[in-house]
Parts: C-alpha cells; structure tokens; sequence
C-alpha cells in the first residue's frame, strides 16, 4: 500500500516540475517577444521634411514655392511660378 502512495506523490511531483519548467519557458519567451517588440518601435525612424535625402526628393514637377519641393502642382495651398 506505501508503493501506490509513493508513486502517486512521485507523479504529483513530475507534474509539478514540468508546469514549472512550462512557467519559465513562457516567462522567457515573453521576454524576449517584448524586448523585441521595444526594438522594433524604437529603431522606427521618423524623417521630417527638412531632413530629406535626395533620391527621397520628387525629381520632377513643378517648384512649390510653400513647401519647397517639386509637386504635381496641385496643392491648393501652394503658390508655383506662372
């Protein structure tokens, strides 16, 4: 009769140990899913108009002389030469 206790507490146990195991597994990929996550956002850069590259530039167009830049000229804001 002690066989059976035994080995119910010995299964008991395992089963312990593997939600345990399960726990910290989880715990860690969470981990890293939001150090990921908090990389991701971070590394997103915001451009603003002014620091513009080049080949980021319209190449063709008229100038808008509001923005500075070449458009299609349809800006109802903007003011273009005649």
């Amino acid at each position: 009769m002690r066989k059976g206790a035994t080995s119910k507490r010995g299964r008991f146990s395992r089963v312990r140990f593997v939600l345990r195991e399960f726990g910290v597994l989880v715990v860690g990929l969470s981990v890293v899913l939001l150090d990921l996550l908090r990389e991701l956002f971070l590394s997103a850069e915001i451009q603003h108009d002014d620091e513009r590259r080049l080949h980021d530039s319209d190449l063709s167009g008229e100038l808008n002389h509001r923005t500075g830049r070449l458009d299609a000229g349809t800006d109802p804001y903007g003011w273009y030469d005649d």
